[in-house]
């Protein structure tokens, strides 16, 4: 069955489901979607069969959608066959990779559409002589490090839960603590294969199609469907240091906003590229606030002691520094709170609420007074399970310049996610949940103007998601997609629209 090119095999049978003034319900849709694939190697879960409220399950139970189908391709080429009979149908489309979309948008984000699910997906390829390597987007991160690992020790700079998605990590930045270093993971995309609206396959590079090449990289679920990344790899750190700083007691609020101004300054020291670290925050249960610090160094341990030693000297008494050496995969390992990078167990789902925020300069100490206030009282009267993470950017992320990529954010210093769950991690999510992370933020800032796309929240307005996530490359990105998408076959509620 020919795949790479226009829909032409697609049955006749579809013709009913595309007269004016019929109303295909959701198993005629499954029958119609049946009828064009039936040559296809395709597996099609619909709302009649027995599979689907498993299938159709978001990581975030705070949330629930229903697709007209779930099609699980075995090959590229049937991902092809697939586009092209929901193109022909009218239908929109959306990839799941992993299935971590914070605002489910690998189910649609709303009713109706038909998901390609790339789980089957799971090539891949290391070229030895180049370093670069073909992961199909099935891949989770855990598979694809390890892997590359057990391939020739080959490292990318990537996130550290196992369980993510290659597909939309790398379209929407892909940071992790190999970042400084490396870049995000999307820097290190040599080419994209991509399935196109009509069911086209085509390759995007610098070279070829470089225009949906530059907006697969930082946008990419509005263009196409990518079913395999080749990224350049980079030699897995040979000395991998792994530390952490707590506190002995719970700190005051004076000197918790002490302890965070100390971090922004030593971040916005000339820190070198190896080094990395995060805040990470939570309520410590006794109306106060845990607040500690955790990192990696690619260096020797010498070499980590005289870079760590002007934080721990800036910091408020009591804080204990710990440090170990590590290979490269046990520093994901302990990053990713200690336990493995298997994904060969189902992920437990969560139910919850994110924000995020970029900061492109350093916050006034007045600001960090300010969020402690809110943490100190309402953050530590509450029944969510929440936590806040700020991330170190710069190094070699800012190196790439804001033009090169659809990825806005070179600049960033920090990046803020801030996250709360149901107290059980299941359904139904309270109803304070939303105005708890929102004034959270509001506490820092009531006026953002960069936030991560990998952390999508789908509160935000049209104005405040294109702004806050693509700065000044939206213009162009719609142009971009009005050629390559015009009827917006890839669509969900933050997709890229065809005009400004």
């Amino acid at each position: 069955m020919k795949a790479y090119g226009a829909a032409s095999w697609i049955s006749a049978a579809l013709v009913t489901l595309l007269l004016p003034g019929t109303h295909a319900t959701p198993v005629d849709r499954r029958a119609g979607i049946s009828s064009c694939l039936s040559g296809a190697d395709v597996t099609i879960v619909g709302p009649s069969d027995p599979g689907y409220s498993a299938d159709s399950r978001a990581f975030n139970e705070r949330l629930s959608y229903k697709p007209v189908a779930i099609v699980y391709p075995s090959t590229a080429v049937a991902v092809s066959q697939t586009v092209a009979c929901a193109s022909s149908q009218g239908l929109s489309v959306n990839a799941r990779s992993g299935g971590h979309s914070y605002a489910a948008y690998g189910l649609g984000g709303e009713n109706g559409h038909l998901i390609v699910d790339l789980s089957k997906l799971k090539s891949i390829s290391l070229d030895a002589s180049s370093g670069n390597v073909a992961s199909q987007t099935g891949n989770l991160l855990g598979e694809l490090a390890t892997s590359l690992w057990n391939q020739g020790q080959r490292a990318l700079p990537h996130g550290t839960c196992p369980y993510v998605g290659t597909g939309g990590h790398t379209a929407f930045g892909g940071f992790g603590p190999l970042s400084r270093v490396g870049g995000l993971l999307l820097d290190r995309v040599v080419s994209a294969d991509v399935v196109l609206a009509d069911g086209t396959a085509v390759t995007a590079s610098a070279s070829q199609h470089s225009d949906l090449f530059w907006a697969l990289r930082g946008a990419g679920a509005s263009y196409g469907i990518v079913t395999s990344w080749t990224y350049s790899t980079l030699p897995a750190p040979q000395n991998n240091i792994y530390w952490e700083i707590n506190f002995s007691d719970s700190l005051t609020k004076s000197k918790f906003t002490s302890a965070l101004v100390a971090f922004q300054t030593f971040a916005s020291s000339s820190l070198p590229d190896e080094f990395w670290m995060q805040a990470v925050l939570v309520a410590d249960g006794n109306g106060g606030i845990s607040l500690g610090f955790s990192g990696t160094y690619f260096g020797t341990a010498s070499d980590f002691k005289t870079v760590i030693a002007p934080f721990t000297s800036a910091l408020p008494n009591g804080n204990k520094l710990t440090s170990k050496s590590y290979s490269w995969l046990g520093v994901l390992k302990q990053l990713n709170d200690g336990t493995g990078l298997s994904t060969s167990t189902p992920e437990k789902p969560d139910t919850f609420f994110a924000k995020s925020l970029i900061t492109t300069t350093p916050l006034p100490r007045s600001t960090w007074a300010s969020w402690a206030n809110f943490l100190y009282s309402s953050a530590t009267n509450t029944n969510l399970d929440w936590f806040v993470e700020i991330d170190l950017y710069g190094g070699a992320i800012s190196r790439v310049a804001k033009a090169d990529t659809a990825f806005a954010h070179r600049d960033a210093i920090f990046t803020f996610q801030l996250y709360a769950s149901s107290a059980n991690s299941k359904p139904p999510y309270p109803s304070d949940g939303i105005p708890f992370v929102s004034n959270m933020l509001a506490s820092i800032t009531t006026n953002p103007q960069a936030a991560y796309a990998n952390y999508v929240d789908p509160t935000l307005t049209p104005t405040q998601w294109q702004t806050q996530y693509y700065d000044g490359h939206y213009r162009r990105l719609t142009q971009i997609k009005a050629t390559y998408d015009p009827n917006n076959v890839f669509s969900f509620p933050q997709s890229i629209g065809l005009t400004v």
